[in-house]
């Protein structure tokens, strides 16, 4: 038996895979900040409905995966560890300024500075340096560092993050730094940027390992005690923690890289909707996950999930590999307001799992998307988790009434107002990922999930001129689901400016120093994977080079062979290089003849985990029967109308397959509701998901 449970927002996820194959979810209330009794919620949730006690179905499970926000949480709400900063005499206002960051802000009189998750006065300057070509220019100053750490360590700081000069090119001034705070304080939690994050860029690197030593101690404390707790109950293996990058890891692998973990529910999404693209034959998929809280955008191009080296977090840089995730604050929970101009807008503040939307009756007064679905009547508020949670109707009209009496408009319009603007919201995020990286998002086919996403993902696709939808089974828990999906993952990634002339030519010393560290990250992936029960037939090594034309920043990483290379290698690296540039920018802005630099080097090690679903058949289709009518009610499902019109609901378990239906329609389901707006067609399939197909292209006026 596996099991996948995921923490958002709102709710906690919990999916259970029997070895035939059948899956089987529950959903259970979020806890902040005690997210560990939300996960045991969940599991006696399950473990009630299969007739067991808690430990006898732990008992039973081989393979448990967790996808969790406490790194994620512990940043946002700057509740982590306070941390002692360590760096080069002469730098320490490296990190603060952190490159003058703007985000997107062009007005300088708006521009607000990130605040540094590490303290000036908590950051110690200590005498050494290492050039360009990791030559030791001065060496560290040990009783400079003992000084320095022994004040901290008075001042009650115990978690540490170590940063020197190119440290990427020679980590011996950073790996005695630790020991050195090791030696002085044995509990200290030490992060040191040779280890976290062995790449060019100062800050980036700074940040990155401060986001280690300020969430690594939260998330370590966390983690071994729910799996000291279940595993005392009866749980016979070691919990495995979700990655950003997709893959999963141990515990004491996950701890010492807590940034890693910051993206790790929304990054199992992508897992579970790339193996669904594969199953049904889609190769260009954009992941559209709508939560509680929040709206999370990715894009798999080829079939091929698109990955970064650089991501924010609150605008604290992220220089780790991870799937290039985009995340805006818009889902059910995010809550209606009015701007200084009197419009009408929604989130990124949201009412979380505590008190909630209005409509769940818990002293929530504000008005939340899901109080306007409610009021729209595209959340039937006796049915919602299959009737498990009744939702008070009264309590969302109050609420959304409060809102348009700031807005001069009625009830209805405000709800719809609200529905129309999330949307924008969700739409503009997919805009940034597609139509401003060269892509046609009409191209795309669009991946709906999370609890929300039924309900507004075909309005999404209407204002994006995307013209085919899946709705997947079990969509409100398929991150859950993806974390039973995803492989046991190890990336490693290093710094390594080499040149390479026009052609893809290199010398056979500077072939030997790539081979040289591409083999040294390979045996790191490999020994990681050695920690796991995994068949040697089943462990796969990838690596790839990232680079640039010579003089210039736009960088692309690039696919390579997994064994030592050779020069024809090269040359083939270069060429697809150039493809890829011309493909983004345009055939003119290629400039081959100039060579190129070679930039960052990357091995990913993966344990393949073997899933019953990805052999199992899709059901035959009973093609002409309809959806289970189960009757109708008054709902807003015209996309550019506020009036509620009598609308047909259907009942979306009991539907065969090959079942369709034509819009204006709802098909409900236990943990989510699709709608099918006017000009929309939906069709259940073998596996079943919900197709939704506009009959033309829809855009809003």
């Amino acid at each position: 038996m596996r099991i996948g449970v995921d923490i958002g927002g709102t709710f906690t996820d919990l999916v259970v895979e029997e070895e035939s194959g059948k899956r089987r979810t529950w959903k259970a209330s979020s806890t902040p900040p005690d997210f560990g009794a939300g996960v045991l919620a969940a599991l006696d949730l399950a473990a009630d409905d299969l007739g067991r006690s808690r430990a006898e179905l732990l008992a039973d499970v081989g393979h448990f995966v967790h996808g969790t926000t406490v790194t994620t949480n512990v940043v946002l709400t700057r509740t982590g560890e306070r941390v002692g900063l360590i760096t080069t005499r002469g730098f320490a206002d490296t990190y603060p300024l952190a490159r003058q960051y703007r985000g997107q802000e062009q007005d300088p009189s708006k521009v607000t500075h990130p605040e540094p998750l590490v303290t000036a006065a908590d950051t110690v300057e200590v005498t050494e340096r290492v050039d360009y070509a990791g030559r030791v220019v001065a060496a560290l100053n040990e009783e400079d560092l003992k000084e320095g750490v022994r004040r901290l360590l008075d001042d009650g700081v115990r978690a540490f993050a170590v940063c020197f000069l190119w440290s990427f090119r020679n980590a011996g001034h950073e790996r005695r730094a630790k020991e050195i705070i090791l030696d002085l304080a044995p509990d200290a939690y030490v992060s040191i940027s040779a280890e976290s994050c062995p790449v060019l860029g100062e800050y980036e690197r700074t940040s990155t390992t401060a986001i280690n030593a300020y969430a690594g101690p939260a998330l370590k404390r966390y983690a071994e005690r729910l799996d000291a707790n279940l595993r005392d109950e009866g749980l016979g293996r070691p919990i495995l923690l979700m990655k950003s990058d997709g893959g999963a890891a141990s515990i004491a692998s996950a701890v010492t890289a807590a940034a890693q973990t910051v993206y790790s529910g929304p990054a199992a999404g992508v897992v579970a909707a790339h193996h669904l693209g594969e199953r049904i034959g889609e190769e260009n998929l954009i992941t559209f996950d709508m939560g509680g809280t929040s709206t999370d955008v990715a894009l798999i191009h080829e079939g091929r999930i698109q990955t970064t080296s650089l991501q924010r977090l609150d605008r604290q840089a992220l220089a780790i590999p991870m799937i290039d995730v985009t995340s805006v604050g818009a889902g059910g929970g995010s809550l209606g307001w009015t701007g200084v101009d009197g419009t009408l807008r929604t989130g990124p503040q949201s009412a979380g799992a505590v008190p909630g939307p209005a409509c769940y009756g818990k002293c929530g007064t504000e008005a939340s998307v899901t109080d306007a679905n409610v009021v729209l009547g595209l959340i039937d508020p006796g049915y919602f988790l299959g009737g498990s949670v009744a939702l008070d109707r009264a309590c969302a009209e109050r609420a959304v009434a409060k809102l348009g009496e700031r807005t001069g408009l009625a009830p209805t319009a405000t709800a719809h107002g609200m529905f129309r603007v999330v949307n924008s919201v969700m739409a503009d995020a997919i805009r940034l990922r597609t139509v401003f990286a060269g892509l046609d998002p009409r191209t795309f086919t669009l991946v709906s999930f999370g609890g929300a996403g039924g309900l507004h993902c075909a309005a999404v696709a209407a204002d994006l001129g995307i013209r085919k939808v899946v709705v997947p089974a079990m969509a409100s828990v398929f991150s859950a689901a993806g974390l039973i999906s995803s492989d046991l993952v190890y990336s490693y990634t290093k710094t390594a400016t080499t040149p390479v002339a026009a052609g893809g030519v290199l010398s056979d010393g500077a072939l030997k120093s790539v081979n040289d560290i591409l083999a040294e990250l390979d045996a790191r992936s490999r020994a990681d994977l050695a920690q796991h029960d995994v068949a040697e037939e089943d462990r796969v090594v990838q690596y790839g080079l990232e680079m640039s034309y010579l003089g210039q920043i736009l960088n692309f990483q690039i696919e390579a062979p997994a064994r030592a290379l050779d020069h024809a290698d090269i040359a083939a690296l270069t060429a697809v290089f150039d493809e890829r540039y011309r493909a983004v920018y345009g055939p003119g802005a290629a400039s081959p003849e100039n060579g190129y630099m070679l930039k960052n080097y990357s091995v990913t090690g993966i344990g393949r985990i073997h899933r019953p679903t990805d052999t199992a058949a899709p059901a035959s289709l009973d093609s002409g029967s309809g959806f289970t009518r189960k009757g109708t009610r008054q709902a807003a499902a015209d996309l550019n109308s506020a009036h509620l019109t009598e609308v047909t609901v259907y009942d979306g378990p009991s539907s065969p397959p090959g079942a369709r239906a034509q819009g204006p329609a709802l098909i409900e389901y236990p943990d989510t509701t699709v709608l099918v707006p006017s000009g929309f067609t939906a069709e259940a399939d073998g596996h079943g998901n919900v197709l939704l197909e506009q009959a033309h292209q829809q855009r809003e006026d």
